[in-house]
């Protein structure tokens, strides 16, 4: 299995995808997931577990519990974003890495604005970007669609 199929796997079930959302806004516990989904904390483990097979996923420490033993916090081990194109003539499903590491730069010109603002322009940015390129992809179906029935 390649690894973008290992992803589309292990996101294909709602409860995960709830998860990923969740660590999306940071470390959590299993016994913390499984309350805020109303999922059994057995359920949750076992989610976590496909996450962290496929490497989405990562253990990252402990946390000190008054009421038990320590929790095994969990975190997103990576960020990517997938696209898949598909139409007559097109499929295609490409993988790009998230790395938010790289962009010191970045982050150091968004701190001298509003960040409420520097949010709107990038939304707006991304939703520009996005429309040009459902409109190249509409081109490139045609010329494809024009080179197999040409």
């Amino acid at each position: 299995m390649n690894e973008i199929d290992a992803i589309l796997a292990a996101i294909e079930n709602q409860t995960r995808r709830e998860i990923l959302k969740r660590l999306a806004e940071g470390r959590q516990y299993a016994l913390q997931l499984a309350k805020e989904l109303r999922v059994s904390q057995q359920a949750i483990l076992k989610h976590l577990e496909v996450l962290e097979r496929y490497n989405i996923i990562r253990r990252a420490g402990m946390e000190k519990s008054d009421m038990g033993p320590p929790r095994k916090l969990y975190e997103l081990s990576k960020g990517f974003s997938i696209v898949i194109d598909f139409a007559p003539g097109l499929f295609e499903i490409r993988r790009y890495p998230i790395d938010l590491r790289d962009e010191e730069d970045d982050k150091k010109e968004t701190i001298e604005e509003d960040f409420g603002e520097a949010l709107r322009k990038i939304e707006n940015e991304i939703r520009e970007l996005e429309r040009r390129r459902l409109r190249l992809i509409k081109m490139k179906e045609r010329i494809l669609r024009e080179l197999m029935e040409g």
